[in-house]
């Protein structure tokens, strides 16, 4: 604002062509005077346009790097919350491996418990098969026994029948 109203209050010309209004110069002095008093003004009007220009690209690198800034905060902000959601992660972290851990080792005690176990299992499979063989070949032996009996028996049996027909005539 303030330099739109330095240039509008600017005039066409900065002062007036002669010295004062009641002083009277030779002709010649005039046209010299106004011939520098005009490069004078057009040297600071030039000075004026080359400081406005300087302040408007001044102005605009402000605003990209106001702009940049912005990014910057909105970017250090994203930064910041993925450090507190990576906090919470590395907080929540050992929970989770002590967790982990745990239940490896109640893994490891379980499958300890499971092959004592099947170990106990197959040495009770293993005597109960060898008892059940050893039963079963005595209850073999009993019949062969028993078989062997009856035979004998029935052989003589027999043969005694003939002695006592004999006897009987």
């Amino acid at each position: 604002m303030k330099r739109e109203d330095a240039r509008n209050a600017s005039p066409s010309r900065p002062w007036p062509l002669t010295s004062s209004p009641g002083e009277e110069t030779a002709a010649g002095e005039d046209a010299g005077d106004d011939d520098d008093r005009l490069l004078l003004w057009e040297q600071t009007r030039q000075e004026l346009l080359s400081l406005e220009n300087e302040t408007a690209f001044n102005e605009a690198i402000i605003e990209e790097r106001e702009e940049d800034i912005k990014e910057i905060h909105y970017d250090v902000q994203q930064i910041h919350e993925i450090y507190q959601d990576l906090a919470v992660l590395l907080h929540d972290q050992p929970i989770s491996i002590d967790n982990i851990d745990k239940r490896i080792e109640e893994s490891a005690a379980s499958t300890g418990r499971a092959k004592e176990q099947l170990y106990k299992a197959s040495k009770c499979s293993r005597s109960r098969s060898s008892w059940v063989c050893w039963v079963l070949i005595i209850l073999v032996l009993v019949l062969v026994i028993l078989l062997l009996v009856l035979i004998l028996h029935r052989l003589l049996a027999r043969h005694d029948n003939p002695v006592q027909s004999l006897v009987k005539q």
